[in-house]
């Protein structure tokens, strides 16, 4: 017997009592993903990758048959691009990402404005020169780093899947407000929990709802000691008695109380957040996003 014989019957003898599990081509499969994002972060070229594969033996009689060796398989990794995440980042900072990763998005103006949304989303893969649409906003209030800490206040508790909504605008609810949201990822911008805070003269805004809404069918709650409403409002800012009385697609619930003379705050879920949750789940997230605040000054 010559050594290539002797080689063939080691090998045949070796694979006879391996079986592949089920999950193997699978495993394969994502492996060989994991490598071509790999390649496709790096902008490379067509690949094909000639992949060796080992065929085990099939038992007919009592001797071993031979092992065809070295049989190959073309794998083709394509060049798509993985779509960078650029949320939060400045307006002139995402186009340069973009346009870095091989992706096509429209000039913009020199504002500065921030992105806070982006379609396709962060981690898609998409072909090479893929327009990409950005949403953006500004930042009245400069850089808030998580966006838990504005107008004088800290937020402690986003419900679980939300983050900063990377935006923040500045009297628009009356002079010395402040607000920002917290929102899910990749949803273009929809907010789902806005957080309003009135300082100095905006704060009478919230003395008047805290004198007029209970008599109007809003709920008197109590957060940290203090008298807050709980109501849900129309588009025009009526008060909802009944669930029937206004689509709900246009429905706000808002929590408001004042944390202190000249401070106050009011926590709103989107109607988009609350038509997921029932009256009591809406109810209990708000009054957790509510006894999170804290003013950073006493």
């Amino acid at each position: 017997m010559n050594v290539e014989e002797e080689l063939r019957e080691a090998m045949a003898r070796h694979v006879a009592d391996v079986h592949a599990p089920p999950t193997l081509g699978r495993s394969v499969r994502r492996a060989r993903r994991r490598h071509t994002i790999r390649f496709r972060t790096a902008g490379a070229a067509l690949v094909t990758a000639a992949v060796a594969v080992t065929v085990p033996a099939v038992l007919t009689s009592n001797e071993p048959q031979p092992v065809r060796g070295n049989e190959t398989a073309s794998v083709v990794v394509t060049n798509k691009v993985t779509v960078p995440d650029v949320n939060g980042l400045k307006l002139d900072q995402a186009v340069k990402t973009l346009r870095a990763a091989g992706l096509q998005v429209d000039d913009i103006a020199e504002i500065p404005q921030f992105v806070n949304g982006q379609k396709p989303a962060a981690g898609e893969e998409v072909e090479p020169g893929t327009r990409v649409t950005l949403t953006s906003a500004l930042q009245d209030l400069g850089d808030l780093g998580d966006g838990r800490e504005f107008g004088g206040i800290r937020v402690g508790y986003v419900p679980e899947g939300l983050s900063w909504g990377n935006w923040s605008g500045k009297n628009g609810f009356g002079e010395t407000s402040y607000t920002t949201s917290f929102d899910e990822p990749n949803k273009d911008g929809t907010y789902s929990i806005q957080i309003i805070v009135y300082e100095g003269k905006a704060a009478s805004s919230v003395d008047k709802r805290l004198a007029e809404f209970p008599g109007e069918g809003a709920e008197t709650v109590e957060i940290k000691g203090k008298k807050g409403y709980l109501v849900a409002l129309a588009e025009d800012i009526r008060v909802v008695k009944k669930e029937d009385e206004a689509d709900p697609n246009m429905v706000t619930h808002t929590i408001g109380w004042k944390l202190r003379d000249g401070l106050a705050v009011e926590v709103m879920m989107s109607p988009f957040r609350a038509m997921k949750l029932d009256r009591d789940q809406i109810k209990d997230e708000m009054l957790k996003v509510a006894e999170g605040i804290h003013p950073i000054s006493e």
